[in-house]
């Protein structure tokens, strides 16, 4: 490793990026994500080391995936974080259960029920923030994955700094920076041996992809990624906040009282000359946001037919969205609503 940045000097960078990304007063509490892996640690230790005036809470999530290796993680954990003077919580999901019900992937069910874990501790503990240890290296993956995936400019431009409650602290550095911190602080940490299993795309990425490109395309791929995550996140700042202004002078939120207990409290109306004024670009977020503001995740396809019903559709068309979600042309808006709650249907349960 070149230049190694020297302990005291990650510290200082850590502590200024997350001063500058959230405010934490003097006794603030910030929930730790810690698996007992060599990223979570040192993001522990140095957190601890670097922020003195916060309180912080390292929380080890048990995905009841690998029960050989659970109970020394934990240990490991909670005696870093008694340590370094810092309380400890441990959660336990279903990861298996989970992703059986929901026929979801589990690498998708662990991620979705550990944020769910720890932002129910954030709230117990009235936090500030809930840290995780997501690395320079982890964004590379991210972005591969994404474009593997599928995605359009603001997936691109990766994880965020902060986003929302969640902030991460070691975006900016390199595992081996890490690693060298690790090593010099004399810091133990465990190695989680499902980081060698290629059943999980991201450990292909992080194991034969890469690896891969750096050897036959480009040696400093990781380095290129990063920077277009960079290109890409500044301009997709620019295009938020331009969509941001075409949604308050388009859309229109509408207080009702909801079918059922677990639809939104308010409809969408977006007016359609307003609309179809702006750029296609621009119309492809004021739709992707209504969805999420709907509890629906946009897909292209749906974006689509959305873009189909406000451009070319006929008054009183309807798109038929996931879930029971309801697209619906009147002569001057297009009205997103839940007719009879959230659940699978066909036809429509609109009035005559």
């Amino acid at each position: 490793m070149k230049n190694p940045t020297p302990p005291t000097i990650l510290r200082q960078r850590v502590s200024a990026l997350v001063t500058t990304t959230i405010p934490l007063p003097t006794g603030a509490t910030v929930i730790v994500a810690v698996s007992g892996g060599p990223d979570s640690v040192a993001l522990l230790h140095i957190l601890c080391t670097a922020l003195p005036s916060v309180q912080f809470v390292a929380v080890y999530v048990d995905h009841g995936l690998r029960p050989d290796e659970t109970g020394a993680e934990i240990k490991l954990v909670q005696g870093l974080a008694m340590q370094l003077q810092a309380g400890f919580e441990q959660i336990s999901v279903d990861v298996k259960a989970g992703a059986e019900k929901n026929s979801a992937s589990i690498e998708e069910t662990a991620r979705i029920l550990r944020y769910e874990g720890l932002e129910a501790l954030r709230r117990q503990y009235h936090g500030a923030a809930i840290a995780v240890a997501h690395t320079a290296n982890d964004q590379a993956e991210e972005l591969l994955i994404r474009l593997i995936r599928g995605s359009g400019r603001k997936g691109l431009s990766g994880m965020q700094l902060h986003n929302g409650w969640i902030i991460r602290p070691l975006l900016q550095t390199k595992k081996d920076t890490l690693l060298h911190y690790l090593q010099t602080e004399h810091i133990p940490f465990c190695i989680d041996s499902s980081n060698l299993e290629r059943t999980y795309l991201r450990n292909r990425i992080r194991l034969d992809l890469l690896p891969y490109l750096e050897e036959h395309f480009n040696p400093s791929i990781r380095e290129t990624l990063l920077q277009t995550a960079q290109i890409l996140g500044d301009e997709e700042a620019l295009m938020e906040a331009m969509a941001n202004k075409a949604w308050q002078e388009t859309v229109e939120i509408i207080a009702i009282q909801p079918v059922s207990s677990d639809t939104p409290f308010h409809t969408i109306h977006i007016d359609i000359q307003l609309f179809c004024r702006e750029q296609r670009a621009i119309q492809r977020r004021i739709l992707e946001k209504c969805c999420w503001q709907m509890e629906a995740r946009p897909q292209f396809r749906q974006i689509e037919l959305l873009l189909d019903l406000f451009l070319k559709r006929e008054t009183g068309a309807e798109i038929h969205l996931s879930r029971g979600l309801r697209a619906h042309k009147t002569a001057k808006t297009v009205v997103f609503t839940y007719p009879i709650g959230k659940c699978s249907y066909r036809g429509t349960c609109r009035k005559k």
